[in-house]
């Protein structure tokens, strides 16, 4: 991909890709995601100098969406069979905690890299020891508890006064 054509044809139909893609995705990185996945997968199937056909890139980008769209219920499906009948999310570890204390980590929870984010949520809220957490991550185990104790070390920060009690 390395034809300045395909560049500026890419630059010149992704705003609109965008657009269409977001019919179905609520956020833009899910659509911006539809919109390379379905680039791409047109992209593999032109030959050298060839444009891509616009029909066929906007169908492509159309299943991407409705893929990631599948995806995303699937796995609200998933969180939902978990947490149902707990009466909170999942990043509540105590039912008295109050929806505040809950909003105020979530959203700092939310500002983290998502390697920090990734490692809190599945030691502190999943259980999971550090090996299993990189084994899981397919990471080193220190690189794992470096990220955490960062991802915490953030968090601390990031939370109001009140919310800096044992998470």
């Amino acid at each position: 991909m390395d034809d300045p054509a395909w560049h500026a044809w890419y630059d010149r139909h992704a705003a609109r890709l965008l657009l269409y893609a977001r019919q179905w995705l609520a956020d833009r990185a899910s659509a911006e995601d539809a919109v390379q996945g379905g680039f791409v997968k047109v992209w593999r199937g032109c030959g050298p100098g060839e444009a891509p056909d616009v029909p066929l890139l906007y169908a492509a980008v159309r299943s991407e969406a409705l893929d990631l769209l599948k995806s995303h219920a699937r796995r609200r499906a998933r969180e939902d069979r978990v947490t149902a009948g707990s009466g909170h999310g999942w990043w509540e570890d105590d039912p008295l905690v109050s929806q505040e204390r809950a909003a105020a980590v979530q959203g700092a929870l939310e500002q983290l890299p998502i390697e920090q984010r990734e490692a809190i949520v599945l030691r502190v809220w999943s259980g999971l020891s550090f090996p299993e957490i990189a084994r899981t991550l397919v990471e080193n185990e220190n690189t794992v508890a470096a990220r955490f104790r960062r991802g915490l070390a953030a968090l601390e920060k990031l939370l109001p006064e009140g919310c800096r009690e044992p998470l």
